[in-house]
Parts: C-alpha cells; sequence; structure tokens
C-alpha cells in the first residue's frame, strides 16, 4: 500500500496552487476580463452613438470598462447650468465646472452611453484624472470651456507651462505631440501657441506644475 500523500506537505501545496492559478486563468479568459486583454462587445448603435458624439478616448474607455472615474468635457446644445442643471443633479454626476453651454463632468465609464443618448448632449471629450484640473488657471479652464462650447477648440491659444525644472528636449517632444509649439524658452517655462483641445494630453506630462494664459493675451 502506498503512502498517503498530507494535504499540508509543500508537495500538495504547490499542486494545489498550481491547480487555483490554471482556474483563474481560465476564468479570466472566460469572462473577457480587462487583466486578459479583451475589450468589452459593444452593440453595434452604441459603437456608432461613440463614434459620432465621443472621441477616441472616450469609445476606449467605455469598451474596457471598469470603475474609475475621469473627468470629460461635455457640450450641451443649450445653457449648461440653466437648461441641464436639475438632469445633472437627478443623474448624480458630480458638476467639476461650467461656463455657458459647456461643463466638466465627473463620470464613469457605464455612465457614457446614458449621457450620450440624451437629445440635450452634443458630444463629449475626454479630459482625464480629476487631479489634473488643479493644474489649471481658473481663467484658463473657462477659455477652454468656452472654445469648447463653440467649437474653435481646435484654433490656437498662447499658453504658458510652468514645469517642475528646465524642461528638455523630451518635454518639448511631448507639447509638439499635444498638438503644441514652442514660442519661446524661459527657466523652468515654455510659452506655448497650440489648440486648447490638446491640453487634457499636454497635462498627461506630470512634470508640468501649472498652465496658465500667457502674460498679456
Amino acid at each position: 500500500m502506498s503512502p498517503s500523500v498530507s494535504v499540508f506537505s509543500p508537495r500538495s501545496r504547490r499542486d494545489g496552487g498550481r491547480s487555483v492559478a490554471l482556474l483563474l486563468a481560465a476564468a479570466l479568459l472566460w469572462t473577457g476580463c480587462p487583466a486578459a486583454g479583451k475589450r468589452a462587445s459593444l452593440p453595434a448603435a452604441d459603437e456608432e452613438l461613440l463614434g459620432a458624439k465621443g472621441d477616441p478616448r472616450i469609445l476606449t474607455l467605455v469598451q474596457e470598462g471598469g470603475s474609475d472615474a475621469f473627468a470629460a468635457i461635455v457640450v450641451f446644445r443649450g445653457d449648461a447650468f440653466l437648461g441641464q442643471s436639475a438632469m445633472l443633479e437627478e443623474s448624480s454626476f458630480p458638476l467639476l465646472n461650467e461656463f455657458g453651454n459647456t461643463a466638466i463632468l465627473l463620470l464613469r465609464p457605464n455612465q457614457v452611453v446614458p449621457l450620450l443618448k440624451n437629445p440635450s448632449v452634443r458630444r463629449i471629450a475626454w479630459f482625464g484624472p480629476q487631479g489634473r484640473l488643479a493644474r489649471l488657471h481658473p481663467s484658463l479652464e473657462l477659455d477652454l470651456l468656452a472654445r469648447f462650447g463653440a467649437g474653435t477648440e481646435g484654433r490656437d491659444y498662447t499658453l504658458l507651462a510652468r514645469f517642475q525644472d528646465v524642461p528638455g528636449e523630451m518635454e518639448e517632444r511631448q507639447a509638439t505631440a499635444a498638438g503644441f509649439r514652442v514660442d519661446t524658452r524661459g527657466g523652468p517655462n515654455l510659452v506655448l501657441s497650440g489648440p486648447l483641445a490638446g491640453v487634457p494630453q499636454l497635462l498627461e506630462n506630470d512634470r508640468i506644475v501649472y498652465l496658465e494664459k500667457e502674460s498679456g493675451k
């Protein structure tokens, strides 16, 4: 008779751990969990709506799902405060700022499509994590909202970017990738010109500590 193997033996623990790992891997593949690298399949009508009223970053967030909140720029067909305050309150969308027909809302991926189905919503643009708004001067933020509301966010705008220290070639390349050109350099600051639509991408650089209007503008 062969000797029994204790469930508390090292070999048994290794075999049990391997089995659990295999089961977890199979579960991830079966459910299409983001950890397995598979995006959610959206109804064709929802994808069409996201393509018409959203932007590529918004589409990706909805496809990936998740529960992390993000800031988004929402353009309405009428005044955001007068016409939409009741709807926003009922829907529990945190309002971070508003100006005219545009607002910055804190959303979760599963809230995007229902919001886009509201006929009063013209479009939504991704902004990023809420904390990045703290690096925008209030007057620049209002100009950003006004440009998005008017549909002119693609026009040139001159701003001052303050960095943690003297920016180098990498920081300038990142600014260029966001659609900006470098006008002047001075110590830890760059004067940039480009579309306000590129500000969210510009703020992905965490070495930027503050963005504001260029002096005299």
